[in-house]
């Protein structure tokens, strides 16, 4: 079986990203459609924020990876990453923290929070990915995610214009969102097109297929773990297409 065309390649992962379509999920679509109160979204927040404080982690992970692989040619790309996460004055974890300030908890409250369900699902399968995959593959992991969050129409920027806008919050406390919808669009971007420079073989594009659905099932059950929090229920969104599984041919005796 030969590899497939990169950009055929790349459209079939669009296709996984597109059955777990962030803007729909409940967490951001309730929020545009102003159908949570201010009080449940800062439970919300609390649980982003708790997986945000892993992005040095997994961050980390994938920049030990490709210095390991001594991959030159995808160092510069996960470096520039690297940098926007957790350079500067204030990385996004300190940009997070502002919202539950705002709500009047400090950084000691906030790490003591309990994760929901989800969260701690996504916590999980996001830094052992990042740690036991390639660089590339841990990349991959993010790189659709990131795509759908940023820009002028992703999801981030819907959710700052609702949470500054209908619910009152202050810019400062909603920064988060309007920092992912300036950088997340370039970050996938990046990423997607180092996918579609470096996964060219059969074995490189299975290994990144399975990373990027690892990555978008991991947000999506951080999206939910928002949402347990906001609700109390243990309940899971199941996206708005079936499954895409590559089920193996058998015949029962």
């Amino acid at each position: 079986m030969a590899a497939m065309d990169p950009d055929m390649f790349i459209e079939e992962l669009w296709g996984y990203a597109r059955e777990l379509e962030m803007r729909e999920h409940p967490w951001f679509k309730g929020v545009v459609e102003h159908r949570w109160t201010r009080e449940q979204i800062v439970l919300g927040e609390i649980q982003h924020y708790l997986r945000v404080s892993q992005n040095p982690v997994f961050f980390g992970y994938i920049v030990t990876n490709v210095a390991a692989e001594k991959n030159y040619d995808l160092m510069p790309i996960v470096m520039e990453n690297f940098m926007e996460e957790l350079g500067g004055e204030r990385t996004h974890v300190d940009v997070m923290l502002q919202m539950l300030e705002e709500a009047g908890m400090d950084k000691t409250a906030a790490d003591r929070a309990e994760r929901a369900p989800g969260t701690m699902a996504a916590i999980e399968m996001i830094v052992g990915g990042c740690q036991r995959r390639s660089a590339l593959e841990g990349i991959a992991l993010l790189s659709f995610v990131e795509a759908m969050h940023g820009g002028a129409k992703g999801a981030a920027a819907g959710m700052y214009q609702a949470l500054t806008g209908h619910y009152g919050f202050s810019k400062r406390a909603a920064a988060t969102y309007e920092l992912h919808a300036e950088q997340d669009a370039g970050h996938g971007d990046r990423q997607i097109d180092a996918i579609r420079r470096f996964a060219r073989d059969l074995e490189t594009q299975r290994r990144v297929r399975a990373a990027v659905k690892l990555g978008l099932n991991a947000f999506n059950f951080e999206w939910d773990g928002h949402v347990q929090a906001m609700t109390g229920k243990r309940e899971y969104w199941s996206g708005r297409a079936p499954i895409t599984l590559d089920v193996p041919t058998f015949r029962l005796p």
